[in-house]
């Protein structure tokens, strides 16, 4: 009777901060690195968040209205909220190591996400219906055209017309690699490590999170599981889904939001 309860108040619940997409299988964040909500439409200004230089951890030259500086930083944390204008790298010597997998150096995105690869956005882009804006923000992941933030000058530009959001990927020449799109196309394509862009979060997927039993799939089996856990008060780092360190009803609402989705 108690879980019955439960479960009821779960599936019910509007908690979800991550969004699957059912055709990749891949879990992101719902909105960009600081935006206030999920878009409303592709030139809602508050699902824009904020624009990134590539490499750099979240210390406040992210904000659009961050003051700039032309001096680069030698190391991996300039020590400021500075935008950085240099052309390429806000940062020299440059540092390839920077934003590598979850645990990479000045990862911004929460705990247990990490930047996408330039894989892992190509995959995303293939499954639109249209290679397009359109097609972005029709997505699960409900992209936005942010606009871009210049090394040369931090002016911002493009606003409701382009968008690149940044990978952890580099190109040959060194530049980083985002996935860019506007009102009439979408391609893979590069950027400058010290320009502006936006970034959308992916789940780091190393571990199987949410799938209890262990059968490849989940479930309402899993969900039964979970709730046990959470009646035991035990820990299971599968069942952590939000990876705060706790097995609770949050995370057992945000796998019931993964199977609906």
């Amino acid at each position: 009777m108690k879980i019955t309860i439960l479960l009821s108040f779960f599936i019910t619940a509007l908690f979800a901060e991550t969004v699957v997409n059912p055709i990749t299988g891949r879990t992101w964040m719902d909105k960009n690195l600081g935006a206030s909500r999920v878009a409303l439409s592709i030139t809602d200004s508050e699902a824009f968040g904020d624009l990134y230089q590539w490499g750099r951890l979240s210390d406040g030259h992210e904000f659009r209205n961050s003051s700039t500086t032309n001096i680069t930083s030698n190391s991996d944390i300039p020590g400021h909220s500075l935008f950085i204008l240099s052309d390429p790298d806000w940062r020299s010597p440059e540092n390839d190591n920077l934003w590598q997998g979850v645990d990479g150096i000045n990862n911004p995105c929460p705990s247990g996400f990490r930047l996408p690869t330039e894989e892992e956005f190509e995959e995303e882009r293939l499954s639109w219906t249209t290679n397009d804006g359109l097609g972005a923000f029709n997505s699960p992941l409900k992209f936005t055209l942010t606009g871009a933030r210049s090394r040369m000058n931090g002016q911002i530009g493009n606003i409701g017309t382009f968008a690149g959001y940044r990978t952890s990927s580099l190109s040959e020449n060194g530049s980083s690699r985002v996935m860019g799109m506007s009102e009439n196309n979408a391609f893979m394509g590069t950027r400058e490590r010290a320009d502006g862009n936006c970034i959308r979060c992916i789940m780091d997927e190393q571990i199987s999170l949410g799938d209890m039993n262990g059968d490849g799939i989940i479930n309402i089996l899993d969900i039964v599981q979970i709730v046990n856990i959470v009646l035991l008060s035990e820990y299971n780092e599968n069942a952590d889904l939000n990876l705060d360190g706790e097995v609770n009803v949050l995370d057992i609402v945000q796998l019931v939001n993964i199977i609906l989705n």
